[in-house]
């Protein structure tokens, strides 16, 4: 029986579990990200494309959406179900299943030497989250711009790796930038991919012709988009606008910035990140110890009590959480609706849950560069209405795991522990929901 209970045994029986569950929740139509809403307008988007010419169809003032239209023109020329929606629903659950193996090629890349089987259970990691499974489930729209993201996140990293040798360093540049391009037309705020990729283009070492190709390219590609924002008079769609006057969609509408998004959104990231904390090589104790040796780090934590000082003085906490919102907002305003029917303790336990989430951001965060990417999620966050956990699930943990500066380590426990932390959301996350429509 012992030997039996390895390490990498455990490892395949939780990856056949998180695939396991994966078929079972398409089966079982579940709805764990509360998405399944979107279907009504994904299905008046289908019909427009349907019974319109596409050119009419891609500028019809019904077409409803925060993307583009790419997803149904690609649809609409490719996929001979796209007008039957159950079959629909399975070519986007199946594409859906692409995603692990982008994630797993990355990460062999990234980590050559991690146990492949290690590798294998972490590139699963994303079937736990709700919003992907959702999406996969339902053929709703954000998987398409996620793998797309993916593919470019491996094609830079097999650039990066090329460099020296000429023809595959070409062709690995141009599908980076196709494929980081083509993330922004399928999911707008997937823009943070196309900004890091076109960074590390920049400033790797090829010649300076070589990267005036690079920034023309996405020139070129961005056109089409540029054309849409001008036709709709904002980066989304007429329909969209009218629909979501809270939104913050064009430069008329700069002055209703939420400022209030911001404690939100630390404790969407932080909720992220936390577990990611047991993965750095410091051990965890020594990560609280030393932060709070440095002084700098002290000053650091002033940032977020001056942010809570400000909203506490200037906006009342119960418009922003009880009399304007009936979504969004992220796990831990939930939370506190479950904990508390007290509009007092709810408001006390909020602004410590933004504080605590600043601090946990801060003990993860050891570098600028990785700063500078959550600082993204920070500033988008300003501009949306309500604010949607969706937003940053699981791109937070893609890019912490393909991307981030700070440097983790991937041990078999540090990864389980990873997985049973999801894995406890993912479950919260569908009684919550089955509770909520029933």
């Amino acid at each position: 029986m012992n030997k039996f209970i390895t390490k990498k045994n455990i490892t395949y029986i939780i990856f056949s579990l998180v695939i396991f569950s994966f078929f079972q929740g398409f089966y079982y139509d579940e709805n764990s990200a509360g998405g399944k809403g979107d279907i009504n307008w994904i299905l008046n988007n289908i019909e427009i494309f349907k019974n319109n010419k596409l050119k009419d169809a891609i500028l019809n003032e019904s077409f409803y959406g925060n993307r583009t239209p790419l997803v149904y023109i690609i649809n609409d020329i490719l996929n001979p179900y796209f007008y039957e929606y159950e079959k629909y629903r399975l070519t986007v659950f199946l594409l859906s299943l692409t995603g692990p193996i982008f994630i797993y090629l990355c990460l062999k890349n990234r980590y050559p030497q991690t146990d492949k089987e290690l590798i294998i259970l972490l590139s699963s990691l994303i079937l736990l989250s709700p919003y992907y499974r959702t999406s996969a489930y339902w053929a709703l729209n954000e998987n398409y711009g996620l793998i797309a993201s993916l593919i470019s996140l491996l094609f830079l990293n097999l650039y990066i790796e090329n460099i020296k040798i000429i023809k595959k360093r070409n062709l690995f540049l141009f599908l980076t930038i196709f494929f980081s391009s083509l993330s922004v037309y399928f999911d707008l705020k997937l823009i943070i991919v196309a900004m890091i990729c076109f960074f590390y283009l920049i400033n790797s070492k090829i010649k300076f012709k070589l990267k005036s190709y690079t920034f023309l390219i996405y020139l070129i590609l961005g056109l089409p988009y540029f054309f849409l924002i001008l036709e709709w008079n904002g980066i989304v769609p007429p329909k969209t606008q009218a629909d979501n006057i809270n939104t913050v969609t064009s430069l008329s509408r700069l002055k209703d910035l939420h400022i209030y998004h911001l404690g939100y959104a630390s404790t969407i990231i932080g909720f992220y990140i936390f577990p990611f904390l047991f993965l750095k090589r410091k051990n965890f104790f020594k990560i609280i110890y030393d932060f709070f040796l440095t002084k700098w780090n002290i000053l650091i934590l002033i940032i977020p009590i001056l942010y809570i000082l400000y909203i506490y003085l200037n906006i009342e906490f119960k418009s922003y959480t009880v009399d304007d919102y009936w979504i969004g907002q992220g796990i831990v305003n939930k939370i506190t609706n479950i904990l508390f029917s007290d509009i007092f303790k709810k408001e006390i336990f909020t602004y410590l849950m933004f504080f605590l989430s600043w601090i946990v951001i801060c003990l993860y965060v050891d570098n600028l560069i990785d700063f500078i990417i959550l600082s993204f999620f920070f500033i988008i966050s300003l501009f949306l209405w309500p604010l949607m956990q969706e937003y940053f699930d699981p791109i937070i943990i893609i890019l912490t795991l393909m991307i981030f500066k700070t440097k983790i380590k991937l041990g078999y426990y540090n990864v389980f522990f990873l997985f049973i932390y999801f894995a406890t959301f993912l479950s919260i996350a569908n009684v919550y929901y089955l509770n909520l429509l029933h």
